[in-house]
């Protein structure tokens, strides 16, 4: 919004223009247009910013497999699985704790046993041992994986357990 509301004919004011990028990397393009009440001239478009947002540094998280089939014997027996956990961001990644959906199933916990820390472009093999499900639990499970991925969210990246055919 310009300093003032109604400039006088030949009266001059200071347009100041920003654009917030946080958490918008990419390519943009930013028109900034001046609304008048002149005939004809409603809209006058003053500039066009074009540019790209870099992302901002920080930590990501991928894991493979992200969803494991218990079927047959390993469905009410579980299994040994393991996950390949790869640090895909410019910052190392940190594990600080893997845990069921419902937090009843600690699986790894990193202020016992230290965080697990992962290089950017490197790869961990984890390897968790899944419950079994003999009918009395729900036909799917979540495994939450807690880091500071700025791609997982703040309930962290999941793993899904599904129990039978898929």
């Amino acid at each position: 919004m310009l300093g003032k509301h109604t400039l006088d004919p030949n009266e001059k004011t200071e347009l100041k223009v920003s654009y917030a990028t946080a958490g918008s990397p990419g390519h943009f393009e930013k028109k900034v247009t001046l609304t008048t009440n002149i005939p004809g001239h409603e809209k006058i478009e003053i500039f066009m910013m074009k540019g790209e947002v870099l992302e901002a540094p920080g930590a990501k998280i991928a894991v493979v497999p992200r969803k494991i089939v218990l079927a047959g014997a390993e469905r009410s027996t579980g299994k040994k699985q393991t996950f390949s956990v790869t640090s895909e961001g410019s910052l190392p990644l940190v594990i600080t704790d893997i845990r069921s959906k419902d937090g009843k199933t600690v699986y790894y916990d990193g202020s016992k046993s230290g965080n697990i820390t992962i290089e950017p472009a490197q790869t961990k093999t984890i390897e968790l041992q899944l419950p079994g499900n003999n009918g009395e639990k729900e036909e799917r499970e979540l495994i939450l994986i807690h880091s500071n991925a700025k791609n997982a969210g703040e309930s962290g990246i999941f793993i899904m357990i599904q129990y039978g055919e898929q």
